[in-house]
């Protein structure tokens, strides 16, 4: 099952070997100080994001007297600006360097945020969020291209699953403590405090080591051939996470099924815990391993949503959520690694990463039109087909490669 990992890859030199066996280098150690600094600098990185995520859309509101529309656009523009962002994040990497990259995201979300209290109107606040945006693609796409090159080939999985454990873990409790702080901090404080948390992130950064790189021989490429197909999984899967981040609290509240902060929390601890063991899998007996049935279980939950009546629905929904997830999107990213060669890396993570971006797009366009025409359940059921669609493309390249 190791085959798939270099499927449709037309030029190899640089890559990983063609198949590892499930002993090479699994003594090879993860926790090397690098990888260490990186996890630490993207825990306080999430951690400035997600203070912010339930405290936007109250200052848009509340402060400077916005629509609810008004509220959306501050939203879109920080998610379309990672995506114009992303391929030019690629080259930065790939010929500047992955210190370099985090250190220009992690200085922009120290930045911004520090600016918010000083936005008097929303057309204001959106250019704060558009260079909010491009630190996103910048942060992410040099931090999970410095982890692949740091990680053991044989522990590659194990390594990306560990570094979205530390993205996750503060995603997991931010929104709530963000929340809980405004009361008492008030919305420029808090501002502040999400820029201070991205200064240690930073700060981080600065005492990377980053390895050496290939030499490189013209312009690195905006967009990476051999990642366009694990980007086509990835789109297709977040598919549905669009669906539960756009219109869950929606269904919750039109069934009334409790608290929608209670799907999230138990989603977020299946996320952590599926990221913990799921690279393991994938390293030892392929990527498809983990990718296919993750796929199943989001689809699945999916299914579960789109018939959903009391709060027992939504937690299993979120179990089996919040596992397939943390088990299908760190090892695509592993796979786009696996395929492309380390003189291009940086634009193969940055053209998965983007895949998410526009599946989420997609998803909150695509699924809100299926929404206002019918209802919710038509509107999980399409997400759920989008995403065995998905894997089922994915199971035919796969296996029709390894029988070639």
């Amino acid at each position: 099952m190791k085959k798939e990992s270099h499927a449709l890859d037309l030029n190899r030199e640089d890559r990983a070997p063609a198949a590892v066996t499930p002993t090479a280098g699994v003594t090879e150690p993860i926790l090397t100080t690098n990888f260490v600094l990186v996890c630490a600098a993207s825990f306080l990185f999430s951690g400035s994001m997600s203070l912010l995520l339930t405290v936007l859309p109250l200052y848009v509101t509340q402060e400077l007297h916005g629509s609810q529309s008004q509220v959306g656009l501050v939203a879109g523009v920080f998610t379309a600006a990672a995506v114009l962002a992303r391929p030019l994040s690629g080259r930065l990497v790939d010929e500047w360097g992955r210190k370099a990259s985090l250190s220009l995201g992690a200085f922009l979300f120290a930045f911004c945020p520090a600016l918010f209290p000083w936005a008097t109107s929303v057309p204001l606040l959106l250019g704060f969020r558009f260079l909010h945006g491009i630190g996103i693609a910048a942060y992410t796409t040099g931090a999970g291209t410095l982890v692949a090159d740091i990680s053991p080939l044989a522990r590659r999985g194990e390594a990306m699953g560990y570094f979205g454990v530390a993205l996750n873990m503060a995603m997991a409790v931010g929104p709530a403590l963000g929340a809980m702080l405004l009361p008492t901090l008030g919305f420029a404080w808090l501002f502040w405090l999400s820029a201070a948390v991205a200064s240690g992130s930073f700060l981080f950064t600065l005492q990377l080591s980053e390895p050496p790189r290939p030499p490189r021989h013209g312009r690195a490429p905006l967009l990476s051939r051999e990642a366009l197909f694990p980007a086509l999984i990835m789109a297709s899967t977040t598919v549905a996470f669009g669906a539960v981040a756009s219109f869950l609290p929606l269904l919750v509240f039109e069934k009334n099924l409790g608290n929608p902060g209670l799907f999230f929390a138990v989603y977020s601890v299946g996320l952590i815990v599926s990221r913990a063991w799921a690279g393991k899998l994938s390293d030892r007996f392929g990527r498809a391993v983990v990718i296919l049935p993750g796929m199943v279980l989001i689809s699945v939950a999916m299914g579960v949503l789109a018939f959903a009546t009391s709060l027992s629905h939504l937690l299993i929904a979120a179990v089996l959520n919040g596992v397939g997830y943390g088990g299908v999107q760190p090892t695509l990213l592993a796979l786009a690694v696996d395929r492309a060669s380390p003189r291009a890396r940086g634009a193969a993570l940055a053209t998965v990463m983007g895949a998410i971006d526009v599946g989420i797009g997609v998803s909150a366009v695509g699924l809100g039109l299926v929404l206002e025409w019918s209802n919710f359940t038509w509107t999980y059921l399409c997400a759920g087909a989008m995403v065995l669609v998905g894997a089922l493309m994915f199971a035919v390249v796969t296996f029709s490669q390894e029988e070639v």
